[in-house]
């Protein structure tokens, strides 16, 4: 898992900076904050807009692509913060690497987001259709 991670995030922003933290990124930050964002926090929204928002409220409607949309912007602004404050709890240096990675793991978190929407949008009553 830690590999997969570290291809992921190492193919949008190369090799962690400054060097000596390399191995901190590599064997914590990356698989911890993948991990908890993209499999968890991302998971959890999906689930939370396709059956508690449209599934299980039948008063109020959010079907629409821009209702997706901003639950789509909302999980990343989420992984974006959580990558920063990760770091940050791991006493890394304070400089654009840790920015870029956070910009790495909102994008990823989107993407991720789509590719669990496909998953899981067929069992909604209001939302079925939801991105496309």
């Amino acid at each position: 898992m830690k590999n997969i991670f570290r291809f992921l995030y190492e193919l949008i922003i190369g090799r962690p900076e400054p060097p000596m933290e390399t191995p901190l990124y590599r064997s914590e930050i990356f698989p911890d904050v993948g991990g908890i964002t993209l499999l968890l926090i991302t998971a959890l929204m999906v689930l939370i807009y396709y059956y508690v928002l449209n599934h299980l409220i039948q008063t109020a409607r959010f079907s629409h692509w821009y209702h997706w949309l901003g639950v789509l912007l909302v999980n990343a602004a989420i992984a974006f913060g959580y990558a920063v404050y990760y770091c940050r709890l791991n006493e890394v240096t304070p400089d654009s690497y840790v920015y870029w990675f956070a910009f790495a793991n909102a994008f990823y978190s989107a993407v991720f987001f789509l590719l669990f929407s496909l998953l899981f949008k067929w069992r909604s009553n209001n939302a079925a259709r939801t991105p496309f």
